[in-house]
């Protein structure tokens, strides 16, 4: 797997989806919920108490409320292309360096798609809890808010291998 996502085609073109997703979320569909920057789409995901998500919520108002749920699709396609971009990057720089026999380098390529899978887990519960926001779970709400959490941390751990990938030396032939 890890020489399939190294491949430049896969790296380039998941970079270019999740640059294209990052400014259409970012710039045109989240202020576009909540009639503002933006943030209060993230705040929905880190609000842990299902009150504080009605809140959030309610301010957005039945037109954002209905552009949350025509607009969601645009981040899962995100999700989607910072898996595999994260998960790419990561395999050409292991290889590059000569890391790939080393299971803490190849474990860290499955971290990019668990942060994607988080991500669409997230979101689908979103979509569940603004279909009745009243009577949902709020145990469900508690663990979708650590879901996110979770998806958030894996991405600077991802950053993180990616910085010490950049800084080591390639390993020589003899040093294998």
């Amino acid at each position: 797997m890890i020489h399939t996502l190294s491949n430049r085609t896969v790296l380039f073109t998941s970079l270019f989806l999740m640059i294209l997703m990052f400014v259409i979320i970012t710039v045109y569909v989240n202020p576009f919920i909540d009639g503002g920057n933006g943030s209060s789409v993230i705040k929905l995901q880190l609000a842990f108490k299902k009150e504080a998500a009605i809140d959030i919520v309610n301010s957005w108002g039945k037109f954002g409320i209905a552009n949350f749920e025509r607009w969601i699709f645009t981040d899962y396609l995100f999700a989607i292309s910072y898996a595999f971009f994260f998960a790419s990057l990561l395999s050409f720089l292991i290889l590059k360096k000569g890391k790939e026999k080393l299971f803490a380098y190849r474990a860290v390529v499955y971290l990019a798609f668990i942060a994607g899978f988080f991500d669409f887990t997230e979101n689908t519960i979103e979509l569940f809890f603004l279909s009745n926001p009243a009577d949902f779970s709020v145990p469900i709400f508690f663990i979708h808010s650590v879901i996110a959490s979770i998806k958030w941390a894996a991405v600077p751990i991802a950053f993180i291998y990616i910085l010490v990938l950049l800084a080591a030396r390639n390993q020589s032939i003899e040093e294998r």
